[in-house]
């Protein structure tokens, strides 16, 4: 009995112990949700975008030339005769400074004006006022400026070099205005040309809008003479009629008694001719600073002091600082006050000579007072 008890409960265990090891039956899941792949957009390609375009640079010289530059012109040459105007109406801009490589050498009088004013611009090269092309061309210079008159002689053989040359009048004051406007196009400047010819106009019209109203009877007859002692002759000149220095007479309020005189350039006159006009009133002009010293020996003279003039104390020196203030200069508003309150004084019995220095340095090329006092207030001489 025991042994079949012990099989059966053998064979219990076996049946018990293959039934534990049996995997489990996976409860059933529901089916799987299908989901749409996602859509992916493709951002649109941009459209490829064009190099901004760079404007030429258009110039408008006195001669009516339009001149092309790619870009402003940074190496900029000034030669030819009277070079001196042009330098001295170009560093009325503050970017000279920076682009003028090469300009014509010297000053009328001792004194030069950039040499003195901008001490620093040390890398300038000077020109004599005869430089031809073979002198600047070496210079490769980006731009030269010339006075118009000069086309044919200089200006031609430098542009047949494939340099790029403006023309400047500088003669009257319509034409430094616009002259200005041209270097304010060449210098990429035009907010302050167009500053400095409206305080150009401005100088002007506090003396024309007074003087505007006189009658010819109220114009006192005036002479300007430049002296002249070349090869050691002595003379006397008239400028022609169209000239500046005659336009500052008349518009100060004067009558040039030399209106009749054939003129081509600085013509000479006898004394008797001098004598014959006798006019009211006589300015000495002289280009090498000596007019102050001129006058005071001319009213020691015998034959100079019979003219109405010279007895009335009305023979005066034109005044100058860096150059004489009668010509076609940046300057030439001083020489119109000072005029204008010579031939006038009731009309402008305010003026001051070195106020109007003072404010001019100031305005037209950024001075500060100390450097004005120090360095060009003592520099005038003339009839002030």
């Amino acid at each position: 009995m025991k042994k079949s008890f012990a099989a059966v409960l053998t064979v219990v265990l076996a049946l018990g112990f293959l039934v534990g090891c049996a995997s489990p039956t996976a409860a059933p899941t529901s089916a799987p949700v299908v989901t749409e792949a996602p859509v992916i957009t493709e951002a649109p390609t941009a459209a490829p975008t064009e190099a901004p375009t760079v404007e030429p640079i258009i110039v408008t010289d006195a001669l009516g030339r339009s001149v092309t530059f790619d870009t402003l012109p940074t190496r900029i040459v000034i030669g030819g005769k009277a070079g001196f105007m042009l330098t001295d109406a170009a560093f009325l801009f503050p970017e000279a400074t920076e682009r003028l490589i090469a300009l014509v050498s010297g000053s009328q009088t001792s004194n030069d004006f950039v040499k003195m004013m901008y001490p620093q611009k040390t890398d300038l090269t000077f020109l004599d006022t005869k430089a031809a092309a073979e002198q600047i061309a070496p210079l490769n210079p980006e731009a030269v400026i010339l006075k118009s008159y000069l086309k044919e002689s200089v200006g031609d053989p430098i542009e047949a070099l494939g340099i790029k040359v403006i023309y400047l009048d500088l003669e009257t004051p319509e034409a430094i205005n616009k002259d200005i406007l041209t270097l304010g196009e060449l210098f990429g400047n035009k907010e302050r040309a167009d500053q400095l010819v409206a305080n150009y106009d401005m100088a002007a019209k506090k003396v024309t809008d007074v003087t505007a109203s006189l009658t010819e009877s109220d114009k006192p007859s005036v002479l300007m003479l430049q002296y002249s002692d070349k090869g050691d002759e002595i003379a006397f000149k008239v400028p022609p009629m169209d000239w500046l220095q005659t336009s500052l007479v008349t518009m100060a309020g004067g009558t040039p008694v030399w209106k009749d005189v054939p003129t081509d350039g600085w013509t000479t006159i006898t004394l008797e001719q001098v004598a014959a006009w006798n006019p009211q009133v006589i300015l000495l002009v002289d280009y090498k600073g000596r007019a102050a010293d001129l006058v005071a020996g001319l009213k020691e003279d015998a034959n100079w002091k019979l003219l109405d003039a010279v007895k009335n104390g009305k023979l005066y020196a034109f005044p100058l600082d860096f150059q004489s203030w009668d010509q076609p200069d940046t300057r030439w508003t001083l020489g119109l006050t000072w005029l204008a309150q010579k031939l006038h004084p009731e009309l402008f019995p305010t003026v001051n000579m070195t106020d109007e220095v003072t404010k001019f340095y100031e305005d037209f090329y950024g001075f500060d007072q100390d450097t004005i006092s120090s360095t060009i207030l003592p520099l005038l001489k003339g009839d002030l």
